[in-house]
């Protein structure tokens, strides 16, 4: 029910829908809407290229995890559904409204889809607000929610990042049905933030979880790029 939020990706998520329109949400100041000047419209016009730029250059992509095939583009964050608003009330975090704007990697499969990895970067109006939601999200009161819509299990993940910094997140066992099968697919979503942006790898394994040591290593990546690449956020 909340993938579109976070990420999470079930092997339906292979036959399309994973990727949706550009979300600019922030303000309001590029729709044009009533009140907004020319120089609150060019910053955050300068503010979604910057962000743009920023996610692509740090997200995954293929040649970085070994095996790994496409199987679903990269593309910009969902729309906001009611789904997605319900989550954030109840873990209470930042309602994704408030999204400036969001860019997903390309979806990695490896294995023939036994697991499957992307990341995200999500630009937020503020650091505080990017460090808001993650928080509230790896919160004891995040993973009642996620037992609370879906998952049979749900535990709490850290990842120690250079200079004292960590990765928090959720891992949350979901079972994947199909016709003729029945497996549990474990889903583990873990971030950081930097600056205003929210950057979270989302490593899904069926039958089992992918490993700690890939996790960490993508994670690693993901938080040096952020720190040596410019952005203009």
């Amino acid at each position: 029910m909340f993938r579109d939020r976070w990420g999470r990706v079930g092997r339906a998520g292979l036959a399309g829908g994973a990727v949706c329109a550009l979300l600019v949400a922030c303000a309001g100041a590029l729709s044009g809407c009533a009140g907004a000047d020319t120089s609150s419209q060019g910053t955050a016009a300068k503010t979604e290229a910057g962000g743009r730029t920023f996610a692509r250059s740090v997200n995954v992509r293929v040649g970085d995890l070994p095996g790994a095939e496409p199987a679903a583009p990269e593309g910009a964050g969902p729309s906001p559904s009611p789904g997605s608003l319900a989550f954030a009330r109840c873990d209470r975090g930042v309602s994704p409204e408030r999204i400036v704007l969001e860019v997903r990697s390309t979806l990695l499969s490896v294995s023939g889809g036994a697991s499957l990895v992307r990341s995200r970067v999500t630009v937020w109006p503020s650091e505080a607000l990017a460090a808001r939601n993650l928080t509230a999200f790896a919160s004891k009161r995040g993973s009642r929610c996620e037992l609370r819509y879906g998952g049979t299990s749900v535990s709490r993940l850290t990842l120690g990042l250079p200079g004292a910094a960590q990765a928090v997140g959720l891992r949350t066992v979901v079972p994947e049905r199909s016709e003729r099968t029945s497996e549990a697919g474990y889903h583990d979503i873990i971030g950081f933030v930097s600056g205003p942006a929210e950057i979270v790898l989302t490593a899904t394994g069926f039958s089992r979880p992918v490993s700690v040591g890939t996790e960490q290593r993508l994670v690693d990546l993901l938080y040096r790029r952020a720190s040596h690449i410019p952005s203009d956020l």
